[in-house]
């Protein structure tokens, strides 16, 4: 099709035209007939030079984190014919809108890129991308869609941590340990008198010869030879801009305490409390460590529900086969409140070892925090043996998680 500027110069020349041949001036003819005909002759050449064409994307690096730039290559292949010496592509990638990128003629085929500085955690779907391709007077062109669709990740920053908080010798700490070498399964809990229709196989003959009446032994689950974090995506807790908010924090902190346990070969989780709850388990080796590191890069603050309530549901036994059944559970969150805290102390009660790490979110703001309900809860699990690690706007993850910082922490 004409483009404006093809548009205007056909009406120029008609324009030309008419005035040439009201005033007499036929010199002027040659020039406004040009200037109808190279328009014309332009839309003719794009008209076939035109033609279905394969986009190939590439980027740069195998694997892209947070705040590194995103060098995406594009390649365009024409369905035979010939190829333009240029044209221009437009890319639109996810959130982060429409990308342009100018293409010049190798060989066969068209090349170009873009780059994306400073890329925020997250998946990105590169999809709907067209080029564009004119004549070098940029009187006609023609936009022809690209059908492919593709999907670049970005995985959170992950910090090598000297230690874990917890192992500090805060309180909690030395009783996790055990834990973690605890055989999981059942536990004796009480005995009872035999009501109908339970299974046989719960009576404890013992009590039952001493008593002289069925007795059935009431169990107890115990945790799991496992440490599992809890990734909270409260969406109301969310501070800060796109790629430097206070989730974007919680997701480096939780990254960075299960590379932690896959370094030192502890069985691990990772369960994320959003609109849907997702458990991923990593075995020892941490052979599933890449699908877990996908998932929090796309992960997303979408949960329709307090923290709490979930935990309640755990504390209950009521939830379902991902519930959080680990010895040591590491809690990320971007909300305090005195209902987490009751949830966090029944959880320990539960004989499981918790730990917190608290990001205070209105920091990420640029609000300054001052003592409030939020650091009485904090105090709170403090007083009942928990460990709550505190990261604000600016600290290092890696000091605040790590051993050596709450050692010296300590000792200041």
């Amino acid at each position: 099709m004409l483009s404006s500027r093809g548009r205007r110069t056909i009406a120029l020349g008609v324009l030309l035209y008419l005035v040439s041949w009201g005033f007499g001036t036929p010199e002027l003819f040659p020039v406004a007939i040009g200037l109808v005909l190279a328009p014309t002759l332009a839309w003719l050449w794009v008209r076939m030079i035109a033609r279905p064409m394969v986009l190939r994307r590439r980027t740069g690096h195998r694997e892209l984190v947070e705040g590194g730039e995103i060098a995406v290559g594009l390649e365009v292949r024409p369905d035979g014919g010939p190829l333009p010496a240029r044209a221009r592509v437009v890319d639109k990638v996810g959130v982060l809108g429409a990308q342009v990128a100018e293409m010049a003629r190798e060989g066969h085929a068209l090349r170009g890129g873009y780059l994306i500085p400073s890329a925020p955690r997250g998946r990105y779907t590169l999809s709907g991308a067209e080029v564009t391709i004119d004549d070098p007077f940029g009187l006609a062109e023609s936009r022809i869609p690209l059908e492919r669709s593709d999907t670049v990740l970005v995985y959170p920053r992950v910090y090598q941590l000297d230690g874990l908080f917890t192992d500090a010798g805060a309180a909690g700490g030395d009783e996790g340990r055990a834990l973690l070498h605890r055989t999981a399964g059942y536990d004796l809990h009480s005995i009872r008198d035999f009501q109908a229709g339970e299974s046989l196989r719960r009576v404890h003959w013992r009590s039952t010869a001493k008593r002289r009446k069925l007795m059935v032994k009431e169990m107890t689950e115990t945790p799991r030879d496992e440490a599992a974090v809890v990734l909270d995506c409260d969406a109301t807790s969310v501070a800060g801009a796109v790629g430097s908010s206070s989730f974007d924090a919680q997701v480096r902190a939780a990254a960075s305490l299960l590379a932690r346990m896959v370094d030192s070969g502890h069985r691990c989780s990772l369960v994320m409390h959003g609109a849907r709850r997702v458990r991923l388990r990593i075995q020892v080796g941490g052979a599933e460590w890449s699908t877990v590191l996908a998932s929090l890069a796309a992960v997303r603050a979408d949960a329709d529900r307090p923290l709490e309530t979930m935990l309640r549901e755990v504390v209950s036994a009521s939830g379902a086969a991902d519930a959080v059944d680990a010895a040591r559970v590491f809690v990320v969150t971007g909300v305090m409140s005195g209902p987490l805290a009751e949830r966090l102390i029944a959880l320990r009660s539960a004989r499981r070892d918790v730990a917190v790490v608290w990001v205070e979110a209105p920091s990420y703001a640029g609000v300054q925090t001052v003592p409030g309900p939020a650091t009485g809860a904090s105090l709170r699990l403090a007083r009942a043996g928990i460990p709550v690690a505190i990261l604000r706007a600016g600290d290092s993850v890696s000091e605040a998680l790590s051993a050596r910082h709450l050692q010296a922490a300590s000792h200041a």
